[in-house]
Order: C-alpha cells, then structure tokens, then sequence
C-alpha cells in the first residue's frame, strides 16, 4: 500500500502527527503546549509527500470534556501544526465515551464531516492511526486505513500495519 495511491489522507493527530504522553501506565494527549511534540517520522513523512494530496486531521479530544484540556490550548497545538504543514482541515470531537455522540471515532463522524464537506471520493482516501478506534472509524467511513505500529498499542486484527510512517513512500 502506497500513499500516492490515495488524493485524501486523514491522520490521527496523537502518536502519528505528534508524541503521545504517558501519565504512569496510561496513553494520553497532551494538555499544554509545552507537552506537544511533533513526531520526527511524521516531520520526514510529511516532507516527502506530493503536493496534491490533501491532508486531514481528526483526533478524539476527551480532556475538554473531562475539564483536563481548555479549548484554547488545544487550538494552539492546531495552530501549530497548520503552521508547519500544509493540512487542509483538523476536526477534533471533544466528547467522552458517555457522551455517545457520531464524531467520536470508532463512530465515522469526523470522517464524513470531511468527505461530506470536501466532496470527496471514498475510494481515493485513506486513514492512518495508531488506535484501533482509528481503524473502525476507517471501516464505518468505507475508506481504507493504516495502523501505526508503537510500542504502547496492540495490533488490531485486520489491517494494514506499518512500524513507520516511512515504510508508507
């Protein structure tokens, strides 16, 4: 699998486009600015990548909701990332697991938001994650998704699995 492949990539944003945080044994985004690092393979992988591809951001933002992530700071992050690379849109659901809304991945909302949005054919776009989340949302959405491999997550059942960004040009 190749990414010239695809017109249409949707990242997740931690552990692809930036490092996760670990709080004791738990995976967690990062709440403040000074704890957002960007990923060097994502760095490397976003520069070699044709300019006609669009790129896409969605990412589960549970912290808001938890009162652990003001909005504010999270849209410094963004403001960051659009800053340093040429993505077309970021769509973070700031919902828990409670809240049962459709943006939440593994629900494909975010995803349909985008294509919905930007028109998109189904078959040109593809999901990269590091979640199993990540790829359920890809399989609801119809479209085809990479699993990042790390070693904080597990591989999921199905799927294409890659242990870098790299490996994907």
């Amino acid at each position: 699998m190749k990414i010239n492949d695809y017109k249409n990539l949707f990242l997740d944003r931690d552990g692809i486009i930036n490092k996760v945080i670990m709080r004791g044994d738990t995976v967690s985004s990062p709440r403040y600015l000074d704890e957002f690092k960007l990923r060097e393979d994502f760095i490397a992988f976003h520069n070699r990548l044709e300019d006609s591809l669009n790129l896409f951001v969605i990412t589960n933002q549970p912290d808001i909701k938890r009162g652990l992530l003001k909005e504010n700071d999270l849209e410094e992050m963004h403001e960051l990332i659009k800053k340093n690379f040429s993505i077309k849109e970021i769509v973070y659901c700031p919902h828990d697991d409670e809240d049962k809304c459709i943006c939440r991945k593994p629900k494909p909302g975010m995803i349909r938001k985008i294509t919905n949005k930007f028109n998109l054919n189904l078959g040109q776009c593809l999901m990269i994650g590091d979640s199993n989340k990540d790829i359920l949302a890809a399989q609801a959405s119809s479209i085809d998704s990479i699993f990042l491999k790390t070693e904080y997550n597990s591989i999921p059942s199905n799927g294409f699995v890659v242990n870098s960004l790299l490996e994907l040009l």
